[in-house]
């Protein structure tokens, strides 16, 4: 599990898959709400936020590794 879950986080295909679906989310936004300028706020937080949990994502792969390093 620990293995796919490396795969998917490295860093050029965590960032296309990203502005894949922010673009998505943008473009679902700007359908929901009839305004570009909204569409685009909603879009740039859905960013921050998917960039919060690809940190944690990595500090938690950080965290996992030290852990098997202490007991051998």
């Amino acid at each position: 599990m620990m293995k796919r879950f490396t795969q998917l986080m490295r860093a050029p295909g965590i960032y296309l898959r990203m502005l894949c679906a922010a673009c998505v989310f943008f473009l679902l936004s700007w359908y929901h709400y009839g305004s570009i300028a909204l569409a685009l706020y909603y879009s740039v937080l859905c960013i921050i936020l998917m960039q919060v949990g690809y940190v944690g994502g990595v500090l938690f792969l950080i965290w996992r590794e030290a852990g098997a390093r202490k007991w051998p």
